[in-house]
């Protein structure tokens, strides 16, 4: 398949795509899913030269995937990024210092 076939065989497959149960993909399922077919083609026994990720001739399905997971988050069919807060300092210390799961940077100790 030449790489002009293959982008626009992305194309399709990106809007296209969508869980078992109809739903769509969060943006970052769908985004590790074009890793994952890009693994595949530069691996053996396909060895392509070309990444689909950040080669020229895929621009156009890759500008069309962020329109699409745009668009989506905008009319509310995927959630956005969600941050959760912070933990504390303290509560880092109890969590790894306190319990012996993690050292000092300066440590040897390679635990």
């Amino acid at each position: 398949m030449s790489k002009k076939e293959l982008n626009s065989c992305l194309k399709c497959f990106y809007t296209f795509s969508r869980k078992k149960d109809g739903s769509f993909y969060k943006s970052i399922s769908i985004k590790s899913i074009r890793a994952a077919i890009d693994r595949y083609l530069r691996s053996a026994p396909h060895n392509k030269s070309f990444s689909i990720i950040s080669d020229p001739d895929f621009t156009e399905a890759n500008n069309l995937l962020d329109a699409f997971v745009k668009d989506l988050r905008k009319t509310g069919k995927i959630a956005g990024v969600v941050h959760k807060k912070p933990i504390s300092k303290q509560q880092l210390k109890k969590l790894l210092f306190d319990r012996g799961e993690l050292g000092p940077a300066w440590s040897k100790n390679p635990s």
